[in-house]
């Protein structure tokens, strides 16, 4: 199997061993007073983990629940995005691969258990969308052509740490924008937004403090799908960005200057 096949097995190992307990996790920790994390995590990331050593043991591996190998490449794994909307039962959550080569992302995949998708992009061969177990026909995906933020769908997540004036700030900016746009979402997933930007279903994703593998797997969809994703400034990101602005590209400049 090539790096891009790898990842999409892995990844449907994961999206089953979700949907087998979707509704019926018995155990559920706190990481802190508000995240949370359950055996399911756990599971799909060693199903993952097991996968992804096994057919490409020179690469590394960071993950979310801990599982950290060195290597020149490096699997970014979140296990289950949206753990929280999981463990409530709410119905959008997935596990997300992406391959990096420094902040490079080489390729990505997301899933989307419940509405049966598989998103995935190789860098420089275009994003596409096809069912769970990619048996059918793959179909090329786009971001959407809206231009105007009146007709505009914007994803947003804030930080969990809420107490200091930076959360005020962001609080403030998110208001000013509601009043302009279409509409504001708050999915509770980070991968999955940018694949759903990157399949034209919204605008953008503005976020603060995600980590790598919040993101890694939805980059590469995205921007092969003609999205556009940097920090607030405008500037390229890197893994380790605090600010994310992720958007179909028509919109992106008027959100920086709003949020720079």
């Amino acid at each position: 199997m090539n790096d891009l096949e790898v990842a999409i097995r892995a990844s449907i190992r994961a999206s089953e061993i979700i949907l087998e307990n979707y509704g019926k996790y018995k155990e559920l920790d706190f990481k802190s007073d508000i995240d949370v994390v359950t055996e399911v995590d756990h599971k799909c990331e060693e199903a993952i983990t097991k996968i992804l050593r096994e057919e490409t043991p020179e690469y590394g591996i960071i993950a979310e629940e801990g599982t950290n190998f060195p290597g020149e490449k490096v699997w970014v794994v979140d296990p289950l995005d949206g753990t929280i909307n999981f463990s409530h039962s709410f119905p959008v959550f997935g596990p997300s691969i992406g391959l990096c080569k420094g902040d490079e992302v080489l390729l990505g995949v997301v899933t989307d258990p419940l509405r049966n998708e598989l998103f995935y992009a190789e860098r420089g061969s275009g994003a596409f969308v096809n069912d769970l177990h990619n048996k059918g026909n793959p179909r090329r995906i786009h971001v959407s052509d809206v231009n105007d933020l009146k007709k505009a769908i914007i994803n947003c997540g804030l930080p969990f740490k809420r107490q200091d004036e930076y959360y005020q700030k962001m609080g403030e900016k998110l208001v000013a924008l509601h009043r302009d746009i279409q509409s504001i979402r708050y999915l509770g997933v980070a991968a999955i937004s940018l694949a759903y930007i990157a399949a034209g279903r919204i605008e953008g994703y503005i976020v603060l403090g995600p980590h790598p593998w919040d993101m890694a797997g939805g980059i590469v969809i995205l921007e092969e799908a003609g999205g556009k994703i940097t920090n607030f400034q405008g500037e390229p990101y890197t893994l380790d960005s605090f600010e994310w602005m992720a958007t179909n590209g028509h919109l992106h400049d008027t959100l920086v200057d709003r949020y720079k």
